[in-house]
């Protein structure tokens, strides 16, 4: 089923008050509501699709649990806030080849937990663990279904584990090495996940998947300096990273053809603490991040896969941030 949002990007944010804030946007590809408060005291947001369309909204509540607030209709009202219970303090939420939402956290003991809808678009499971010892966490979907789980250890290297089988059962983990202090993992046009993290020297690097679904190159570089960082992937399939500098401003490269090399580092301005990509409905990215004034602005691709509007703001006074639909790219 299609959600009645189309593709407006929709904006989820914690404001002031401690409260959940959102806006989206009025028409595919165009203007904005004003900000409006679903309540609740939260301090992680997730925001996922259920299999019926309705939009989802997980996050942390101020007793550490995880709670959640979903459309009760696709684009009709909300439910109000309920708990999940739990006790985590790093979360993401990512469907299932057969479309049943399932979350990932970090508990108290620093272990991986997760829960899953027992049916699309339904009710839900307990909490189990799946081991570790988990500081930074990304989930995504392989090109044949199966979730991958990518985590950085106690020793400040990735690892990793996945499902043996669609929707089912799970591996042990593993290590990729590397020292890393910020993830995202992003599909390549040809169904490669491919692996972004911050490394010790500050700069990027990256690693992939040698076909999809299978085995990992090693470790390289891609240079820089930086200490945000999302990555995301344009209509003609090719991926583009997006991070700050050290001078606060966004910086981004991108890959020159498909699942191939890379270009230098371009700035793109602004003052910006926090950072997200999002995709309008024609293919044209946009980027979301929280400026010096702690509202938030915005930029855009003024065609699909191609330049850039200035900065603009939107407003609001904002201390966390995730936007709806995911970059393209992180499944």
């Amino acid at each position: 089923m299609v959600s009645p949002h189309g593709v407006r990007i929709h904006v989820c944010v914690r404001g002031s008050d401690g409260a959940l804030w959102h806006m989206w946007q009025t028409a595919p590809n165009n203007g904005w509501s004003g900000w409006n408060s679903l309540g609740g005291w939260i301090d992680l947001i997730k925001v996922a699709t259920n299999a019926d369309g309705r939009l989802e909204i997980f996050a942390r509540g101020g007793d550490g649990a995880v709670w959640h607030n979903w459309e009760t209709s696709p684009g009709g009202p909300w439910s109000g806030w309920y708990s999940l219970g739990g006790w985590i303090d790093r979360l993401d939420v990512v469907k299932n080849a057969d479309g049943r939402l399932e979350i990932f956290a970090r508990g108290g003991d620093g272990a991986l937990w997760h829960m899953w809808q027992t049916s699309p678009s339904n009710g839900w499971s307990g909490w189990y663990s799946l081991g570790g010892w988990i500081d930074m966490l990304d989930v995504a979907r392989n090109a044949d279904g199966r979730l991958e789980i990518f985590a950085r250890g106690g020793d400040g290297a990735i690892w990793h584990m996945w499902q043996t089988a669609p929707n089912n059962g799970w591996s042990g983990w593993y290590s990729l090495g590397g020292w890393i202090d910020l993830i995202s993992v992003a599909r390549n046009a040809d169904g490669r996940l491919e692996i972004f993290a911050r490394g010790g020297d500050k700069a990027v690097w990256h690693m992939w998947q040698t076909a999809p679904n299978n085995g990992w190159s090693g470790w390289y570089s891609l240079g820089g300096w930086i200490d945000l960082l999302d990555v995301s992937r344009n209509a003609d399939g090719r991926l583009e990273i997006f991070a700050r500098g050290g001078d606060k401003a966004v910086w981004h490269m991108w890959q020159t053809a498909p699942n191939n090399g890379w270009s230098g580092w371009y700035s793109l301005g602004g003052w910006i603490d926090l950072l997200k990509v999002a995709p309008n409905q024609d293919g044209r990215m946009e980027i979301f991040a929280r400026g010096g004034d702690k509202a938030l602005w915005h930029m855009w691709q003024t065609s699909p896969s191609n330049g850039w509007s200035g900065w603009y703001s939107l407003g609001g006074w904002i201390d966390q941030l995730e936007t709806w639909p995911e970059a393209p790219g992180n499944p």
